[in-house]
């Protein structure tokens, strides 16, 4: 049987042969069993996080899928504390109450220089679930836990670590099945930082993890759900930029950079069939906006969900009534300068023609019964490609095939986060995999646009992922947020959502603009919401679900001509974009960070959570309030310059600035890119 290469790479680093004793401080690596009875570890001559107790649990797990939401019970709960004691060849050996061997802790050097703390429960001892208790201290900071959307710091919560939906619309307490709980998301990763103290963790396990910061200060535990064997790197800084590139350089980094016209250029979304599409691609291109792609979703049919919410055929192939003539019309869009965009998922509906087929051929995700997997999916009922099985991804890559021959220069490859914890598989354990569901799902679409397009000369926009997903993905965006101004599952979720995803490496990072669910957006929104796009890695529009009542691009000729300015803003970010790019592949640093991976001994970087910086050159503090005209940034060390006017700011102070519509607060750190910034200068003030 042929073994994936997301499960062999997951292999090589959760098994590989690591040459460290665990009692000898190589490289300042240390477990050391105090006299509190806790396993103390130590990187880089630093005390790090301390292992104060190891418990058991055993459950049957009850866990139910609703809308790509999960819930999970355990019924028949039962715990046992084991027992910690030194060991003489310098581990930490584990008993049950009654005295019998339960295992042992012991510490390990990966090859890349960092520490790997593993807890092993001995064969025989029954274990659904595996809990860790870690000592710290009160001042402790706990970031990360891969894209968020409302918290940089956990500190006080329970953190999941189960890729799934992150809600139409987010409450601390969901009221209706479609909404998502503040720590749900579709790119979580079991890794968190203390940017303060410079220093990290990732659990590398891929089933289901939960993280609790909330129980005794100074105290925090994570639970590992189906697995005897927890391995945890532990990383050593002492930046915070250093935590990113130790976890990049274990897990896997970017290999390439999208194309010049993906950063450059901005990508409008326009759907309603050919007629429409082509009109609004000739209006943006009359207008003089630097259209590089058009990025039409209903290529393969649309779907009317009710109440003016508008969707697309979930289906692989071309709805040749409502886009006739579409490889013609790509051609002309390329003579143009403008690439054509698709999209993909990975749902089979039942009442497409490929169920059937793929269905027989054994290409579906499997229920208990071995048939196949079938669930409520909005509005209608379907089931999954099993990612499994190499059969079923050469069955999908004949349609992207058809796509790709086309001139379709790249997709949206949508979900990934469906897949049922008591689903059969062609290959492997669903409770183990399905964290790792998407990456493969996005490792299939990029291989056959990979297999089209050798030369790199594509582009594929996801939004959900794991640990390991970096050299996979191309783009991520930041999924579906609300067209509206709340802080919950709106606007102001998107920078943090960036922030949070930079500091757990994701380097290419896109959003929606203005917003996807909910709605219809307004004027305003959709001009603050335009001007971050402009700093941000990739432009990009999408019509939302409420295309016919959203504000867009070109619904005023105030909105087009605002419009129009920061796309060419974003167009002369290029080269800065472009140098940034490279970086990120070599070192594992995003493109957007937080204050706090460029200064991280000032005090107040630690607070700048309402700003992201493009590099280390450029500060963005975007408007994220109705009706607001000025917003508090953070300016790190060094001279800053207004980029609209040039005026001189002192570095490491905290100022109230102006941001009327039109002109955002934002900074470039002074002399630097002179030529940009002139261009840029240029176009704002025309």
């Amino acid at each position: 049987m042929k073994i994936m290469k997301i499960r062999a790479f997951v292999s090589i680093i959760f098994f590989a042969a690591l040459a460290a004793s665990a009692a000898r401080a190589a490289d300042g690596i240390r477990l050391d069993f105090t006299d509190g009875g806790a396993a103390a570890v130590t990187v880089g001559g630093r005390p790090h996080f301390s292992l104060a107790a190891v418990s058991l649990q055993t459950f049957e797990p009850s866990v139910s899928m609703q809308f790509g939401f999960f819930k999970r019970s355990k019924k028949n709960l039962a715990k046992e504390n084991l027992v910690m004691t030194g060991s003489a060849g310098g581990g930490v050996k584990l008993s049950t109450s009654q005295g019998a061997d339960a295992g042992e802790v012991r510490l390990e050097r990966t090859a890349a220089g960092n520490a790997r703390l593993i807890v092993e429960i001995a064969d025989g001892i029954p274990v659904s679930a595996v809990e860790l208790i870690f000592s710290g201290g009160q001042d402790d900071r706990y970031w990360g836990f891969g894209e968020q959307y409302n918290f940089i710091d956990m500190k006080g919560r329970a953190v999941p670590i189960w890729v799934q939906e992150q809600g139409v619309g987010r409450l601390e307490k969901p009221t209706m099945p479609y909404h998502g709980k503040f720590t749900d998301s579709y790119f979580p990763i079991p890794y968190m930082m203390d940017p303060a103290k410079g220093r990290g963790l990732l659990v590398e396990n891929t089933g289901y993890i939960e993280f609790n910061f909330g129980g005794k200060p100074g105290m925090w535990k994570v639970e590992v759900w189906d697995d005897r064997r927890v391995s945890m790197l532990m990383f050593g800084g002492p930046r915070p930029a250093d935590v990113v590139r130790q976890l990049t350089a274990e897990t896997g980094r970017a290999t390439t950079a999208p194309p010049d016209w993906a950063l450059g250029g901005v990508w409008i979304s326009a759907q309603g069939g050919m007629d429409e599409v082509s009109r609004r691609v000739e209006s943006a291109l009359d207008a003089g906006i630097p259209v590089s792609a058009v990025w039409s979703q209903d290529w393969v049919g649309r779907r009317h969900f009710g109440a003016g919410n508008y969707g697309v055929n979930y289906r692989w192939f071309h709805d040749e009534e409502y886009y006739p003539g579409l490889k013609e019309k790509i051609a002309d869009f390329n003579s143009k300068g403008v690439r054509f965009l698709a999209y993909f998922n990975p749902f089979v509906i039942e009442e497409n023609k490929h169920f059937k087929e793929m269905a027989d051929k054994g290409y579906l995700v499997k229920n208990a019964d071995g048939e196949p997997y079938v669930f409520q999916i909005i509005t209608f009922k379907g089931g999954l490609i099993d990612v499994t099985n190499p059969g079923a991804a050469e069955y999908f890559k004949e349609y992207a095939k058809a796509a790709t021959d086309m001139g379709i220069s790249g997709w949206m490859a949508d979900f990934g986060e469906w897949l049922p914890y008591d689903a059969r598989l062609h290959d492997g354990d669903a409770r183990l995999f399905h964290n790792l569901y998407a990456t493969q799902w996005h490792r299939i679409n990029r291989e056959a646009l990979e297999e089209a397009y050798p030369d790199g000369d594509f582009v594929m926009l996801t939004r959900s992922g794991y640990t390991y997903e970096r050299p996979v993905a191309q783009v991520v965006w930041a999924g579906d947020q609300e067209a509206d101004w709340h802080d919950g599952d709106g606007f102001p979720t998107v920078v943090t959502a960036g922030l949070t995803a930079g500091l757990s490496g994701i380097p290419f990072f896109s959003h929606d603009i203005a917003g996807f669910s909910g709605g219809p957006s307004e004027k305003e929104l959709f001009l603050r919401w335009t001007e971050l796009g402009a700093f941000t890695p990739v432009m990009r529009t999408h019509c939302g679900l409420q295309k016919l009542k959203n504000h867009r691009f070109d619904t005023d000729e105030e909105t087009l001509a605002h419009f129009r300015k920061f796309a060419l803003v974003h167009r002369a970010l290029l080269p800065y974009m472009k140098r940034l790019s490279e970086t990120a592949l070599k070192t594992g640093l995003p493109l957007i960070n937080h204050t706090v991976l460029i200064d991280p001994e000032w005090e107040k970087s630690l607070e700048a959570h309402q700003q992201w910086m493009l590099g280390p050159d450029i500060l963005i503090a975007p408007v994220t309030a109705k009706g607001a005209s000025s917003v508090e940034a953070h300016l790190p060390f060094g001279k800053w310059e207004r980029l609209s006017t040039g005026e001189i700011f002192e570095g490491r102070s905290s100022i109230e600035a102006a941001a009327p519509v039109g002109d955002p607060a934002v900074f470039v750190r002074a002399g630097a890119m002179p030529e940009v910034v002139a261009e840029i200068r240029d176009i704002l003030s025309r």
